[in-house]
């Protein structure tokens, strides 16, 4: 009895090349056609039973890659253990200059300069290594990621210690690549204090309107500390925070009040920012903080 008439789901563990499987005799491509297969991009697959998720189409795209294929930005960092893109964000490669190729629906593939220091062997192709990962997250302006987003994401890698500044500034510095500009701009206006890519994001906003906020701020009565603040501006005593979801759940609403209570009593004053007034109208944003800010000098 031959081999694929007990082709089950089991016989695949991830992602496969479907023409590949039909001529090894794994399936018949009437198999692969209505078995409990989904396909994630032309002639890949995996089996319906296991969770699709923004790392499993790299797993996946790096299969039907181009030769020499860098995965690389948000989804080498996704990989790594950073979950910056979503499950169908186009998954990120560079191929190297002197390569031709055809493009692949689903990912995103620019051609750049590559040198052996950028990358290293993952799986059935390439990752980039975490300097050139990140080069590519600040630089690559086509995904539509904003500058105070991109910020955010390089404030996460600096504080987790995935990448050193200094390092990271010697990387680019003899650098010509396309977007590098705003590569050296990211790293100078970047903070690795910052605790979350919303309260970067908020900080470099008005960072860029000449307003500098202090991110992770702690707030003292004498030796007892009060709180920590996401953004100030000490002189003003002026506290900026950004107040997520997560702000309105359990016991974090009433937890939130007893410590700007606390906080408040000794001077400070409070603007609380939220998901849609950041995201919305970030540029009114700004101007509530300066109105603020012109009403406490």
């Amino acid at each position: 009895m031959s081999r694929n008439h007990y082709a089950t789901i089991c016989d695949f563990s991830g992602p496969f090349v479907g023409s590949r499987a039909v001529s090894e005799g794994d399936l018949t491509r009437a198999q692969l056609r209505s078995g409990p297969y989904n396909r994630l991009f032309q002639d890949v697959y995996v089996p319906i039973g296991i969770p699709q998720d923004h790392e499993l189409r790299c797993k996946a795209a790096i299969l039907v890659a181009p030769d020499g294929a860098v995965l690389t930005g948000c989804s080498a960092a996704t990989v790594r253990g950073f979950p910056f893109s979503l499950e169908n964000d186009p998954v990120e490669f560079v191929v190297p200059e002197q390569k031709g190729f055809h493009s692949l629906s689903g990912t995103r593939l620019r051609r750049t300069r590559l040198l052996g220091r950028d990358f290293e062997p993952w799986r059935d192709g390439l990752i980039a290594t975490p300097l050139r990962m990140t080069l590519d997250i600040l630089a690559d302006t086509r995904l539509r990621r904003s500058f105070p987003r991109v910020v955010g994401l390089l404030d996460v890698l600096l504080r987790a210690g995935f990448v050193d500044r200094d390092t990271l500034e010697a990387y680019l510095a003899p650098r010509h690549d396309n977007g590098i500009v705003r590569a050296r701009q990211a790293l100078a206006f970047s903070d690795g204090r910052a605790e979350s890519i919303p309260e970067s994001e908020v900080r470099v906003w008005l960072q860029r309107q000449g307003i500098r906020a202090e991110p992770q701020v702690e707030v003292y009565r004498g030796t007892r500390l009060l709180g920590r603040l996401d953004l100030a501006i000490r002189e003003a005593k002026l506290a900026i925070e950004y107040d997520g979801a997560w702000h309105l759940e359990g016991e974090q609403p009433r937890m939130d009040a007893l410590r700007r209570a606390l906080i408040e009593a000794e001077g400070w004053r409070f603007i609380v920012i939220t998901k849609e007034e950041l995201y919305a109208d970030p540029h009114a944003m700004v101007r509530r903080v300066q109105a603020a800010l012109d009403s406490r000098i």
